[in-house]
């Protein structure tokens, strides 16, 4: 019996080494195939790198020209912005013009209507004042019709 052990040892041995050596060899296939996809993905991540390392001068280089074209422009912008206060100042005191000769045009408007309401009322009151007289004389004078009869 112990040579019947002895070859259940020695065959469980050997099954136990094939499935170690399927065990290792599919180990291996994986390992190789990590190695792979690493080696890949490590090219991958490299190109990324100059890609990323190519925009991010061009980038640079477009903000040094932004930068520099904003520079240039910014005189333009203050220049602008002092023409507009100045203009918004012509415009104030163009109000402040318009609103006194208005105002001025209004006094006079109102004390010429005030004279010549004056000037109305005294006309008027001469003009009741002759027809008044008119009146009377024509009422003391005989009409035309009854020296005829």
């Amino acid at each position: 019996m112990s040579e019947w052990g002895a070859i259940g040892f020695a065959c469980g041995f050997a099954i136990f080494a094939v499935f170690g050596l399927i065990l290792l060899h599919t180990i291996r296939r994986v390992l190789l195939r990590t190695e792979d996809v690493l080696g890949k993905a490590g090219h991958e991540i490299s190109q990324l790198a100059a890609e990323s390392k190519e925009l991010l001068a061009q980038t640079s280089a477009t903000l040094s020209q932004l930068k520099a074209r904003t520079e240039e422009v910014k005189p333009f912008c203050e220049s602008l912005k002092l023409a507009g206060e100045s203009l918004s100042n012509t415009v104030q005191r163009a109000d402040a013009i318009a609103q006194l000769v208005t105002d001025t045009a209004m006094e006079r408007l109102e004390k010429a209507r005030r004279e010549n309401e004056l000037r109305l009322a005294e006309a008027f009151r001469w003009l009741d004042a002759g027809l008044s007289v008119w009146q009377s004389i024509k009422r003391q004078s005989p009409s035309p019709a009854d020296e005829d009869a």
